[in-house]
């Protein structure tokens, strides 16, 4: 990845990293524990779980429990910030808080218990890296990755082809994205919509269709997604080799998403989400002339509708799950 896009990704995740962990990663819990299921579908051959753009590491000790503490679990992100948040929680383990009764008490010591016992088996860990490659970590039981890929954009084929190169045989990749698109209609389709206007505006130019951004076509790279993946498959095949990597699963996923008002959703998206990157690069006062192109979709600043009427929709993931064939006997 260019040095200039790591360092912005590296900026806005770290500034973003509490804010996501408080508001975006329990509403992007459902993909996740759509990735585990996937999971537990397979019986994994022996090696780590690798998590490339793990974020504030909130999936590392869950995948590390769904297997009993013994296999070793490592988070890789680019953030700083995320990685402070991730190494936090490992230490921490997944304490929870003091308990109220003698029976929470003896739950809390049981569930310390195996978590000591857990961790006396294989590790959890979290490093900061650039997770377009995984080649250091190989060969690997699974690769999970939830809401990262995307953010490598045109980098995304040949990471992907990486992470399913780096399995072990038998071994599951499995990754969730959000597409470019990812609803027709709803607040993420709104701003896309906004974005379009002030381009428009700011070239001259009249203002596109109100449907353009709910009718744009997908990246390129997104259409390409698992291209690379399928040619060395049949390169491998046709060598005789027969452990390529195969696609099992493309698909859509959505879940239903809720907040207090578009308001509070333009505020966690632009400060603890992805669009901070955007703030960085375009700066303050081109992310005020979205904010208020955004708010007009909702009734204008200071209106009620904007500041206070709950806001649901429900994005659509792209859900992409890879397995290496198992060598022939």
């Amino acid at each position: 990845m260019p040095k200039e896009r790591l360092e912005l990704l590296d900026r806005s995740w770290s500034d973003a990293a509490e804010l996501y962990l408080k508001e975006l990663a329990p509403r992007f819990d459902p993909w996740f524990q759509l990735a585990v299921n996937e999971l537990k579908a397979h019986a994994l051959p022996p090696g780590p779980v690798l998590v490339p753009c793990c974020g504030p590491g909130q999936e590392l000790l869950p995948l590390h429990a769904l297997y009993g503490g013994q296999r070793r679990v490592v988070g890789l992100d680019l953030s700083h910030g995320m990685i402070d948040l991730a190494r936090a929680a490992i230490a921490a383990g997944s304490a929870t808080d003091t308990p109220t009764s003698h029976q929470q008490q003896k739950q809390q010591q049981q569930q310390q218990q195996q978590q000591q016992q857990q961790r006396k088996g294989e590790p959890v860990e979290a490093h900061v890296a650039d997770a377009t490659a995984l080649d250091v970590y190989s060969p690997a039981a699974a690769v999970v990755s939830v809401f990262g890929l995307q953010q490598m954009g045109a980098l995304a084929p040949a990471a992907l082809a990486n992470w399913g190169r780096c399995l072990a045989p038998g071994g599951v990749c499995v990754v969730v994205l959000w597409p470019s698109r990812v609803e027709d209609s709803g607040p993420w389709c709104a701003y896309d919509q906004v974005v379009l206007e002030k381009a428009a505006a700011d070239k001259g130019q009249p203002p596109p269709p109100p449907d353009a951004a709910a009718r744009a076509q997908l990246h390129e790279w997104e259409q390409r997604l698992t291209e690379q993946v399928r040619a060395e498959a049949a390169a491998a095949e046709a060598g005789g080799e027969g452990c390529g990597v195969e696609v099992l699963v493309d698909r859509l996923q959505e879940y239903e998403m809720s907040w207090p008002s578009p308001e509070y959703f333009w505020r966690v998206m632009t400060e603890g989400g992805p669009w901070r990157a955007r703030r960085f690069a375009q700066g303050e006062a081109a992310m005020s002339d979205l904010a208020n192109r955004f708010a007009a979709k909702y009734g204008g600043m200071g209106s009620e509708r904007y500041g206070s009427v709950m806001l649901s929709h429900s994005p659509a993931a792209r859900l992409v799950v890879l397995q290496r064939r198992r060598q022939q006997p």
